[in-house]
């Protein structure tokens, strides 16, 4: 039987793509992450470049087209790109697809200092302003929008990468496989 897939969403550098990599392998699922989807379907090598040459409207254009890719044959394990769930088409495709949702969720100082840790190959999202002025303004923004499409939501501020892993890894058995709760 082929697993209910989980799709997991949270603003960028909550962990997406770290801990969907870590949870389809530790569970021996397939993986797929919507950016690289998104930028295969661009043509582009880097969302940079696609903001860049085209500006944010094709990168969303871009995930769009991506996600209804995914839904065509879906994997067991998504990464959505942090704003691809504030597309209302995503939105409605991801409400429809019988998919379990599940919420990243970081505080606002833990994703300035890991995005402070990260590689620059993402484009500000609102212009000058800075990082944190960026973060608290997506927050803002996105968290309402991802807590409503949500059915589980976990909390990977200060939390060790195993903890949050763990959490995903029994919402999955459980939702996605049927396997019930584990004693």
């Amino acid at each position: 039987m082929k697993p209910t897939p989980i799709i997991l969403i949270g603003l960028r550098a909550a962990g997406k793509t770290t801990l969907g990599r870590e949870l389809a392998e530790g569970l021996q699922v397939a993986f797929q992450d919507l950016d690289d989807l998104a930028l295969t379907q661009s043509g582009a090598t880097s969302v940079a470049e696609v903001f860049a040459q085209s500006g944010e409207p094709a990168w969303r254009r871009a995930e769009q087209e991506a996600f209804a890719l995914w839904l065509a044959s879906p994997s067991a394990v998504l990464a959505c790109g942090g704003g691809a769930p504030c597309i209302p088409e995503v939105r409605v495709s991801m409400q429809g697809s019988g998919a379990c949702v599940v919420y990243l969720h970081a505080g606002v100082d833990a994703l300035v200092a890991r995005r402070e840790r990260q590689d620059q190959d993402r484009p500000a999202l609102f212009g000058a302003g800075g990082l944190r002025e960026e973060v608290v303004r997506t927050y803002a923004e996105r968290d309402p929008i991802f807590r409503d499409l949500a059915r589980h939501i976990v909390e990977v501020d200060g939390q060790k990468s195993n903890d949050s892993l763990s959490s995903l890894r029994t919402i999955f058995r459980e939702e996605c496989l049927g396997e019930g709760p584990t004693m």
